[in-house]
């Protein structure tokens, strides 16, 4: 599992692929599932909708996902739980990309991918479904997911209902306990302020002999992707980038600027020609404090094996306490060309109930509904069950920022800058400034090209 794993882990964040070595309303109770996966208050979709024969379900994504990922972590769980359905995987490579396989009239039933990247996927191949009245029609009870997550989904597709999350990751803080052993520091704890996490990170930043160690780093395109502020890349109405908002400029001066106020951290950047990253948190084991998404240790066990290492909840910043990032769940959705549309909201509908959620829950994959004992049961069948992971769900989630189909260019316009602001060769503002005119024209080029 931990290795099929590690596809997912990749998938959640364009930016993160390299750190791979490859190339995002809650309920009462009353909208919790049976082990059936019949969703309480109505009939099951298997009830609601019967196929009158068997049919194929063809699913595809535009992430890295092999066959054998796909069946780990999805496939063998449809078909056991739907016999009579053929469970398909075509996976994305050359000659088999989405485009690749309209124009040789593939049939395509259910799409997959990061919600910060599925509009991409979609939009660009006019295959995006409103499944509003599909899910009514299937009894789906949208108040028993996670607070946001609907909703987040929603504001990115101008109120249409093309996706439902299946599984989910949030940012959190993780840190290696001997460098805190080594030096005498107190480890961290669940709800510090960044404040309080940067006040640590200046007693860690220090040379022991030869070796130089740093306080804390973060992930930039999961910490900005998913950041507390839920501040867009581009406004959603004008599609222009947000980048010299005051928000953004909190975020840069609390995660990379203040860090880089110390030389020795200013030297390591300019250095690497780049932020410190996970493997100075596990291989290099020169990083104290690294924030990250919720998948990391599952998707690199023998990584993290290497430390020993626990995590707590994502710090918060004063202004807004208790708010942790944004939550970024992996989706799936009806293909607007699939001819089995009732047969994919069934499956899609399956993975996102108790049963399933279970399962997943177990192994170390966060759930997306809100219930309290899928929630327990985080990790209690991995290698790291005895981990902090209640801190995964200490924190209110941020509200999803909407996404659109530019994500990835417009993304990369912002974190390039990083390394510039982190060793003094461009100053914040106009960095900014140099992020939002790149955003700017690589949408605008890009609108130009679909003209």
């Amino acid at each position: 599992m931990a290795r099929k794993m590690l596809s997912l882990f990749c998938a959640m964040s364009f930016v993160a692929l390299a750190a791979c070595g490859g190339t995002e309303s809650g309920t009462d109770g009353t909208g919790k599932e049976d082990q059936s996966g019949k969703a309480a208050g109505g009939s099951s979709a298997q009830e609601a909708v019967k196929p009158s024969e068997p049919v194929e379900l063809v699913f595809h994504t535009s992430t890295s996902d092999t066959e054998d990922t796909f069946n780990g972590l999805y496939g063998n769980m449809l078909k056991k739980k739907f016999p009579n359905y053929k469970i398909k995987f075509v996976q994305s490579k050359p000659g088999q990309t989405l485009p690749e396989l309209l124009a040789q009239k593939q049939p395509v039933d259910v799409l997959y991918q990061s919600v910060s990247y599925y509009p991409t996927m979609v939009e660009a191949s006019q295959l995006q479904y409103d499944m509003t009245d599909l899910a009514k029609k299937h009894n789906v009870d949208l108040s028993a997911f996670m607070p946001t997550l609907v909703d987040g989904i929603r504001n990115s597709n101008g109120g249409k209902l093309t996706a439902l999350p299946v599984t989910n990751t949030v940012q959190v803080l993780y840190y290696n306990k001997g460098i805190f052993d080594q030096f005498g520091v107190s480890y961290p704890k669940d709800g510090m302020t960044w404040d309080e996490t940067l006040d640590i990170a200046k007693k860690l930043t220090r040379k022991d002999g030869d070796k130089q160690y740093l306080g804390f780093a973060s992930s930039p395109a999961n910490m900005l992707g998913a950041n507390q502020f839920s501040l867009p890349y581009l406004d959603p109405k004008t599609e222009k980038a947000t980048y010299q908002d005051d928000g953004w400029k909190k975020l840069f001066d609390t995660l990379y600027v203040a860090p880089g106020e110390d030389p020795a951290y200013k030297s390591r950047v300019a250095a690497l020609k780049a932020l410190p990253y996970r493997l100075e948190l596990t291989n290099s084991q020169e990083l104290a404090m690294f924030a990250f998404h919720s998948q990391f240790p599952f998707a690199v066990p023998k990584d993290v094996e290497k430390i020993q290492w626990d995590l707590v909840s994502l710090p918060t910043f004063k202004e807004k306490p208790g708010l942790g990032s944004q939550m970024i769940p992996f989706v799936f959705g009806v293909a607007s060309i699939s001819t089995n549309k009732d047969a994919a909201m069934e499956v899609i509908k399956y993975l996102t109930s108790t049963e399933a959620q279970m399962l997943f829950s177990k192994q170390g994959i966060m759930p997306v509904i809100n219930d309290d004992s899928v929630k327990k049961a985080f990790a209690q069948e991995s290698q790291f069950k005895d981990k902090n992971w209640k801190s995964l769900f200490l924190n209110q989630p941020a509200p999803m920022a909407p996404k659109t189909k530019y994500q990835i260019m417009v993304e990369g316009a912002l974190t390039k800058q990083l390394p510039e602001i982190v060793t003094g060769a461009v100053d914040l503002n106009t960095a900014m400034r140099t992020a939002a005119e790149a955003a700017d024209k690589a949408v605008a080029d890009e609108k130009l090209k679909q003209k």
